[in-house]
């Protein structure tokens, strides 16, 4: 079947469009030459710093919970595995604000945590070590009985086989996660913003500072392009590494109660920010109770003419229920027609910084007066179109070949295939997939922040980090519960289809 790489040229027009506008009115020579790269030196060793510890960190916490997670099955490996809802649903500003609360307690606050360097590792490990436990747990069942029966016949020890056999074939695996995470890391805004403060500011933080702060847009785009550039290389490592999918197998071994201690303490932590985060809005620390009052007061008239918090709700569930609606489809038609070229296109979009979109998008909005819906719209589709895709990728690009061609011999146009046959086998993940399009806008913060959209299309993350950096930390707490409890529903509708699709 001939391959059409339309839509990805359409796609790549987008991005190529809204840069050239950006770079032709601030790519200045005579600027750029005033630009301290010693500076732009510094911020690349403190995101990189921050990254690389970040992975350190969360391949030494997820291991034994990937290890107990491949070889049993039960209760604590079910609960294991749904914490990888964290990284991809569970919303950053609801994050800052249960670490800030639990850095405050009496026992932790002497040792200042909170806008430090240890700070900011804690909140991306809690973010990102599910996903090196995922695939981890994914590479270990994939290592067959038989290999590691034949080594322990030959007398080795089980930290031999993981040292000398185990490990070597996960490597694969071990990088893939490693290199998400240090990805996620390195891209970090919120926790950087919040946990960190100016100090340790990465490249995110600063590109937002330098252009809604300093207003310095020549300086902005060359930190965006320098980060484009940096993250693209960093990504083309991965092309090094063979693609192929992995065949699950598992089997059940008996493992030293260590695995199970380690397990549930990483469980505890884990599932302990949820917690504080979610009974946070029910709880008034200034007299030491349980109350609702809270959340009555969040949507209270007079709360709302300074914080929108209703208004905000609105807004937020209008761009999630539309926009990935579009992205779907974008998606499905790209993945039809998937070549070398549509992948290069949508892998090398992956390094564009989300502050630096949203300095070219409001840029857009005042100079060209678009409208702020439809400039929203065009980011968030901009943003999601690489997820989306690579949460497809595996179920549009392994659709059976040979039922297709049988639909064509019958005369069925291409509408008519996807209507009657790919549609219903593939229902529950593009349904899934919305769902989680779906979270990531509502928990999304770093593009609406740096457009400085608080005041002209207020969204939930927006209002969430208004109140909690204007010390309203009972209602901050409250709209931080509200949206945890959110996004929980959604993760449990999205796990429910995707379970189904399984089956």
């Amino acid at each position: 079947m001939r391959k059409n790489s339309i839509f990805g040229y359409i796609y790549l027009l987008i991005w190529g469009a809204i840069i050239f506008i950006f770079c032709k009115d601030f790519f200045y020579l005579d600027e750029i030459k005033r630009v301290d790269f010693l500076e732009i030196l510094n911020l690349l060793k403190i995101s990189f710093n921050q990254a690389i510890t970040s992975v350190i960190f969360s391949i030494f916490v997820a291991l034994f919970p990937a290890y107990y997670i491949s070889y049993t099955e039960g209760r604590l490996t079910k609960l294991l595995e749904s914490l990888y809802f964290i990284p991809f649903f569970f919303p950053t500003v609801p994050t800052i604000i249960a670490f800030t609360i639990i850095f405050n307690l009496p026992h932790l606050r002497n040792l200042n945590i909170l806008y430090s360097f240890s700070g900011i590792i804690i909140a991306n490990v809690f973010y990102n070590s599910p996903i090196i436990m995922k695939y981890l747990s994914k590479g270990l069942k994939s290592i067959s009985k038989e290999i590691v029966e034949t080594a322990r016949l030959d007398g080795a020890s089980d930290f031999y086989i993981f040292l000398k056999i185990k490990l070597p074939l996960i490597s694969l695996q071990l990088f893939r996660g490693a290199f998400i995470v240090f990805i996620y890391s390195f891209l970090s805004f919120t926790v950087v913003l919040a946990l960190g403060g100016i100090k340790y500011s990465n490249f995110e933080v600063e590109i937002a500072n330098t252009l809604t702060k300093d207003g310095d847009f020549t300086k902005g785009l060359l930190l965006g392009l320098f980060q484009f550039f940096f993250i693209l290389g960093i990504n083309m490592l991965e092309k090094i590494f063979p693609t192929y999918e992995i065949m699950e197998k598992g089997y059940q071994e008996r493992l030293n109660p260590i695995f199970s201690f380690i397990s549930i303490v990483y469980l505890i932590f884990e599932y302990g920010v949820i917690i504080v985060g979610t009974l946070y809005g029910f709880f008034n620390y200034y007299t030491n109770s349980f109350t609702s009052k809270n959340f009555i007061k969040l949507f209270s008239e007079e709360l709302n003419r300074e914080f929108p918090v209703i208004k905000s709700i609105f807004n937020t569930f209008l761009l999630s229920s539309l926009v990935p609606i579009l992205v779907i489809v974008f998606a499905y038609i790209l993945l039809k027609n998937y070549n070398r070229m549509i992948d290069i296109i949508v892998f090398s979009t992956m390094g564009v910084s989300s502050s630096f979109l949203g300095v070219i998008l409001i840029y857009l909005n005042i100079v060209y007066d678009i409208n702020i819906y439809i400039i929203l719209g065009l980011g968030y589709f901009l943003f999601l179109l690489p997820l989306a895709n690579s949460f497809m990728y595996q179920y549009i690009k392994g659709f059976p070949k040979e039922i297709l061609e049988l639909a064509e011999v019958d005369g069925l146009n291409s509408f008519q295939k996807f209507i009657y046959i790919e549609f219903p086998i593939l229902k529950n993940i593009l349904i899934t997939t919305y769902f989680q399009l779906f979270a990531i806008i509502w928990g999304e913060f770093t593009i609406g922040y740096t457009m400085q959209i608080g005041t002209v299309f207020p969204t939930v993350s927006i209002v969430n980090y208004a109140l909690y950096s204007n010390k309203k930390m009972l209602e901050a707490g409250a709209f931080a519960s509200l949206n945890i409890l959110i996004i929980s529903i959604l993760f449990f509708i999205s796990s429910n289809f995707e379970n189904r699709d399984e089956k």
